[in-house]
């Protein structure tokens, strides 16, 4: 049994976020192995700003070792059947990525919250490896829409709305959002902790609470460092 997490439900839907504190054993050590061996690059196509890289085999072991036991833990004890927890699950992406991208470079759709899928059966992980205060995580509703998940069905109608509301409303300052504007509203904001790790559904609306006079370092020891992974339900 997995002990070391706290379940928050957030929003309206009551939508579930886990919190894992000491998420793996030694952390010190998978950071020291990152910044020896796993260059960092800009991914083409890639929205995320900042740089990528792949992560440690050892970690990626240890996702498929820790994550079936959590979420079937969930899923018996905590009734999460309803956002897509049903085994078994795959998890398809880990990569580690350092955020850095000065807001002056930003684009509208990188100044508001995002989805990582349409899909309700998908759930994604952001693993915090930085001390320095370099922000959490926030979780949004969108104010016209009421929308605080985007699934398929939904997507099309609120892109028409983003786009309508880039004219009526106005596009978003170049600035990383931290928290309420004129079209969406902060459910719920997680604080970074080294080594803690947050899970949440992938296409509940999200955003880094990144600040704006974030460095374009890419040293993996001073940076933000996440490890990230995108977690798929049989469904």
């Amino acid at each position: 049994m997995v002990s070391n997490y706290e379940l928050i439900k957030v929003g309206e839907q009551a939508i579930p976020i886990v919190v894992i504190d000491g998420f793996i054993p030694d952390p010190l050590s998978l950071v020291e192995t990152i910044a020896q061996h796993h260059p960092f690059t800009k991914q083409d196509g890639d929205f995320y700003p900042g740089v990528r890289s792949h992560p440690p085999q050892e970690y990626v072991e240890h996702l498929h070792t820790s994550l079936p036991l959590l979420f079937s833990q969930l899923a018996s004890h905590n009734g999460l059947q309803d956002f897509g927890v049903e085994k078994p699950l795959q998890i398809p992406l880990v990569q580690l990525s350092i955020a850095n991208q000065e807001p002056k470079n930003l684009s509208p759709i990188q100044c508001i919250p995002h989805i990582d899928t349409q899909k309700d059966n998908e759930w994604a992980l952001v693993h915090y490896l930085f001390s320095a205060p370099l922000g959490g995580t926030a979780f949004y509703r969108h104010i016209e829409t009421g929308l605080e998940r985007v699934n398929a069905a939904q997507y099309e109608g609120y892109f028409k709305t983003l786009k309508r509301q880039a004219t009526s409303v106005g596009l978003p300052p170049k600035a990383y959002i931290n928290g309420d504007t004129a079209m969406f509203i902060q459910i719920a904001r997680i604080e970074p902790m080294f080594n803690r790790a947050v899970l949440y559904p992938a296409n509940l609306l999200h955003s880094g609470c990144l600040p704006n006079d974030i460095s374009d370092s890419v040293d993996v020891k001073e940076g933000r460092l996440t490890a990230n992974a995108s977690i798929t339900f049989k469904g």
